[in-house]
């Protein structure tokens, strides 16, 4: 009889829970485990992603900027020319269109790290387990991070009690330190937002092409919510246990021929 039962999750809790899965089945069909080097490149890669968006969050301030210059009727020479910006044919319209796509790309990047996230600490949790070692240690020795972010916790390390624990003082201070840092951000998230609705609604031609580059910011914005939306959103998921413990017989099959072939030679 198959066994299911149903839960809530968010797409991180998803991400966290297929990896290890895969992580489960990987030992069960005898193949090669996971080493540090795959560990490694997870890192890398989220790096990466790291070093995008901080050149996606210029480029909403410096649109923004550029965007505020245009609405408000003020001027910029472009250095090593002889032209201005206000000779650029519809450079707000180009300027509001490239805020609402930095906006949008900068929550897509958000949440493509926190699955990278969830995806490095299932896989650390599994290769570095044998030496007893924080997961979160081997990703800041390849990676800038906020550190502060990990030790403000109750208990540092997942899993683990805490050896030193903190007064109630500290567990305040700590969370007013985390939470005013996650509010201004969120502040500015929502301000940039708000700029560039503002500027658009007020600044852009009533006429058809106006109105379709406010459409288009619009569009631009209402994806982003969706896209902050999806690191905490959950949806039931229905689970099949049956499922998870079942080997793939196509694998299997192969490594079998594969064995059959090795004696034959």
């Amino acid at each position: 009889m198959t066994e299911r039962y149903t839960l809530k999750q968010s797409l991180y809790v998803r991400a966290s829970m297929f990896t290890a899965d895969e992580l489960r089945r990987q030992k069960r069909l005898g193949l090669h485990e996971v080493n540090e080097n795959v560990l490694e490149g997870l890192v890398n890669q989220r790096a990466k992603l790291e070093g995008q968006q901080n050149n996606i969050i210029r480029s909403l301030t410096t649109s923004l900027f550029l965007a505020f210059v245009a609405w408000s009727g003020g001027d910029i020479q472009i250095p090593g020319t002889g032209a201005s910006l206000a000779e650029i044919p519809a450079f707000l319209e180009l300027s509001l269109i490239a805020a609402s796509f930095s906006v949008l790309m900068a929550t897509c990047s958000f949440l493509s790290i926190q699955l990278y996230n969830a995806v490095i600490a299932a896989v650390a949790s599994d290769v570095l387990a044998k030496n007893k070692l924080d997961p979160d240690l081997f990703s800041a020795a390849h990676t800038p991070t906020w550190l502060f972010l990990k030790y403000s916790k109750m208990a540092p390390v997942d899993g683990r009690k805490p050896g030193f624990r903190i007064s109630t003082p500290g567990r305040v201070f700590y969370g007013a330190l985390v939470g005013s840092i996650s509010a201004i951000l969120l502040s500015l998230w929502f301000l940039a937002i708000a700029s560039i609705i503002y500027i658009a609604h007020s600044g852009l031609s009533d006429d058809v092409s106006g109105r379709g580059v406010y459409v288009i910011c619009i569009s631009m914005i209402l994806a982003s919510f969706i896209s902050i939306a999806a690191n905490f959103v959950a949806f039931t998921h229905e689970m099949d246990l049956s499922a998870l413990e079942e080997i793939e017989p196509d694998r299997g099959d192969l490594s079998d021929q594969s064995k059959a072939g090795c004696n034959l030679k």
